[in-house]
Parts: structure tokens; C-alpha cells; sequence
């Protein structure tokens, strides 16, 4: 750590310390993301579903509303 002090002053450790900050952050950071888009995957494939289901509930009122008026 000498070394570092005397060669390249406040500012060196400064940018060490920058550096070992980001080397512990940018990790956790990928982790929460990828785990958000994962759950925002989920979601869009439960929400697609229940679409289908939606329309067919639709399809199925709109028959039975035709042959009703028929």
C-alpha cells in the first residue's frame, strides 16, 4: 500500500478503492437484474396465457350471443 500512496497519491487510491467497489457491485447488480427479467419472463408468459383463454371465453360469448339472436 505504500507503494500506491507514494506513487500515485489521493487520487491512485482513490481510483483503487472506485475499482474494488465496482468489482463487488457490477456482480450483484447482473444477479438482480437477471433475476428481475426472469420474473418479468414468467409474468409475460402467464399473461399470454390467460389471453388465449380470454379469447376464447370471447369467441365462445360471441357464438352463444349469435345463435341466441338467430
Amino acid at each position: 500500500m505504500e507503494g500506491i500512496e507514494n506513487g500515485l497519491g489521493g487520487f491512485g487510491i482513490l481510483f483503487y478503492l472506485a475499482l474494488a467497489i465496482l468489482w463487488i457491485m457490477v456482480p450483484v447488480f447482473i444477479f438482480l437484474i437477471s433475476k428481475r427479467v426472469k420474473q418479468m419472463l414468467n409474468i409475460m408468459t402467464t399473461s399470454q396465457s390467460e389471453i388465449k383463454e380470454l379469447n376464447a371465453s370471447i369467441k365462445y360469448l360471441k357464438r352463444k350471443y349469435n345463435e341466441s339472436n338467430e
